[in-house]
């Protein structure tokens, strides 16, 4: 098939949309996907930032990923955006189907405001996550399996050189961590605020996608990836 627009998955933090990102590409045999999340640009803290997911997802072409190192400045929402589009020009011109694939509250206005002005993404696409579903508890389970596999250790590592970056200021599983390595909260204390600052992140996230008129909301159930996919390929087929 021939693909004229790239398709966009956004959604809150937790939301599944790098894994229905990456099983899209899967799907479709020639999908890549294109980065729309501030900390996915940053490099040295894959566990940290969530990056580790993407990372492990195998057999598909990734763009815009850890550009940058953590002590230099975020890329300007205008110049991103149209790093954005002319990645998504240039995977369509050979053929593929690009997939921005994030939820940042910092370049997701300005990718919509460039795409109103001149559309090259359609569908965007929401992911809603279901009403029965125990978001703190997933975020909980989620900061457990960060810690397994080495988040503390990535922190402390991180901060002998990166102490006052965005990293260490921003990032939602690294600032109560750098609390509690300083000997200023415990580390139940440091779990507990992760969730709490994941779930206000995503709640501010909702409040700002729910302003976009052109987002096609689907409720997504994290065991149903199969089932978001296909329709997720349906409207992509719709939209021509």
């Amino acid at each position: 098939m021939k693909y004229r627009k790239a398709v966009a998955i956004i959604g809150p933090t937790g939301s599944g949309k790098t894994k229905v990102a990456f099983e899209l590409a899967r799907r479709v045999g020639n999908g890549e996907v294109v980065n729309m999340d501030k900390m996915f640009l940053f490099r040295h803290f894959p566990i940290g930032t969530g990056l580790s997911d993407s990372l492990a997802e195998q057999g598909v072409k990734r763009h815009l990923y850890e550009l940058l190192e953590p002590d230099e400045e975020i890329i300007p929402v205008p110049a991103y955006a149209e790093m954005v589009q002319k990645t998504c020009e240039k995977i369509l011109a050979e053929g593929g189907l690009p997939i921005i694939e994030g939820g940042s509250m910092t370049y997701l206005p300005g990718f919509f405001e460039r795409n109103r002005k001149e559309e090259f993404c359609r569908p965007i696409i929401g992911l809603s996550p279901a009403p029965n579903l125990d978001f703190k508890g997933k975020t909980a389970k989620r900061v457990e399996a960060a810690l397994h596999d080495g988040l503390l250790e990535e922190v402390r590592e991180g901060l002998k050189k990166y102490r006052n970056t965005l990293m260490m200021t921003d990032a939602h599983f690294i600032v109560p961590l750098v609390r509690h390595l300083d000997g200023l909260i415990s580390l139940d204390e440091a779990k507990a605020e992760i969730v709490d600052r994941c779930l206000n992140y995503a709640r501010q996230q909702m409040e700002l996608f729910s302003r976009y008129t052109e987002v096609t909301w689907l409720e997504h159930e994290p065991a149903k990836v199969s089932q978001t996919v296909e329709r997720v390929v349906s409207l992509i087929d719709q939209a021509g």
